[in-house]
């Protein structure tokens, strides 16, 4: 029998709508650290060891993560084996880089109002796979990891979406939080 328990595909996701085809786009694979729970359309990045974990840390000098967002989740079949599967437990990201607009399900939602032009930082702790409302203006102590391209909005599934273009504006100040 079987141990991984996938979430509705609806649930959580990550939608392309614009940005190179699926050949030609810039995305990462690796393996995810290890207890990590990670969902589909999540904030990640790579730590030292060179695998995924939730979240995108300001990190320190001049070693700063990669913002990402998580293809499929860690209990997905085609990112984690099961009984009778044979995955490989690896998950892919797409790099905020990649010039992409995105869609995803992972985001501070309440009680935010996302207007276009709006910057985008990670979540905390609480949030941290989650993008939120920037907090401090770009390159200060806080990464940008995407700019609002239009206001959340409902999808075909009945699930609250954010519709961004990923970019990568590190932090150059000490974190405050």
């Amino acid at each position: 029998m079987g141990t991984l328990v996938p979430a509705q595909m609806y649930d959580h996701t990550l939608v392309t709508i614009k940005g190179p085809p699926r050949l030609n786009r810039l995305d990462f694979s690796a393996a995810p650290a290890a207890a990590q729970t990670i969902l589909q359309g999540a904030l990640v990045s790579i730590n030292a060891a060179g695998a995924i974990v939730e979240g995108c840390d300001v990190g320190v000098a001049a070693n700063r993560p990669m913002p990402m967002w998580a293809i499929q989740a860690t209990d997905d079949f085609d990112a984690n084996s099961d009984v009778g599967n044979i995955s490989g437990g690896v998950q892919s990201a797409v790099v905020a880089t990649g010039g992409f607009e995105i869609e995803t399900t992972e985001f501070v939602n309440a009680p935010t109002t996302y207007a276009p032009n709006d910057l985008l930082q990670p979540g905390l702790v609480a949030d941290l796979g989650d993008v939120k409302l920037a907090t401090v203006p770009p390159y200060g102590a806080e990464t940008i990891v995407g700019c609002v391209s239009k206001a959340k909005a409902t999808n075909r599934d009945g699930v609250t979406v954010l519709r961004f273009w990923t970019m990568f504006l590190p932090a150059s100040l000490p974190a405050t939080t």
